[in-house]
């Protein structure tokens, strides 16, 4: 062994903690169900002129967004279960029928 070299135990590859914890992905598609559905019910709201919702659906939207990119992730790395791909499906399914119905 060289002067410089260091030898560490450690170099297996760790796996993420959201790879570990699969009832961490169940809540994160539970989250993104709750703020779709707060984001869908001021968003409506706003449509018809409510200033307060309009201010919430912002926050709903961005948050929705948030976990959207995560879950996307989460799809790209076929962390997620069926179960869970169907229901986010279903999610996303809700703000299109929503938006393109008003």
């Amino acid at each position: 062994m060289k002067k410089n070299e260091i030898v560490t135990f450690l170099n297996v590859p760790e796996k993420n903690n959201e790879e570990i914890i699969p009832d961490k992905w169940d809540e994160k598609v539970n989250a993104y169900n709750n703020y779709v559905k707060e984001y869908l019910i001021h968003y409506k709201k706003s449509i018809k002129g409510n200033n307060i919702s309009t201010s919430k659906y912002l926050y709903f939207k961005v948050k929705s967004e948030n976990l959207s990119k995560k879950l996307n992730k989460g799809i790209k790395k076929k962390l997620l279960s069926k179960k869970q791909l169907s229901q986010v499906f279903k999610i996303r399914e809700k703000i299109v029928n929503a938006c393109c119905n008003e």
